[in-house]
């Protein structure tokens, strides 16, 4: 099942930000729930669904906390399949990242999910 709901992570730095739309993928299994995003391969999990989205949000922060102060956010989107230029980051596509990721095909083809779709704000 699809369904797209706007949701926004902002990790604020008093730095530029590139906003980029991506897919969340929220599934359960073995009775916890699950949000995925495939394009930085962050998980949030919990005995809920909103359990499972405060985790996510704070692996979502930590992420471009750590990569930000690193000053490594760019390469590490890189590794991650995305393109990274002086003046644009594109997240790969969802058929890209299927085929970059095995699980995520699993939990397409293995598991009942709901595709939600966020806003991010990315340290330019």
């Amino acid at each position: 099942m699809a369904k797209n709901i706007g949701h926004t992570s902002r990790y604020e730095d008093g730095r530029h930000h590139i906003n980029v739309k991506l897919s969340l993928i929220e599934f359960e299994e073995d009775g916890l729930h699950f949000v995925y995003s495939p394009a930085l391969d962050l998980t949030g999990y919990g005995v809920n669904e909103k359990d499972a989205r405060d985790s996510y949000d704070v692996a979502m922060e930590e992420f471009l906390k750590y990569t930000t102060n690193k000053e490594t956010i760019n390469k590490e989107l890189q590794r991650l399949g995305w393109r990274v230029t002086n003046t644009k980051i594109q997240a790969p596509t969802l058929p890209e990242l299927i085929q970059s990721r095995e699980y995520l095909e699993k939990i397409f083809t293995e598991k009942a999910y709901r595709k939600t779709d966020e806003n991010v704000a990315i340290p330019a």
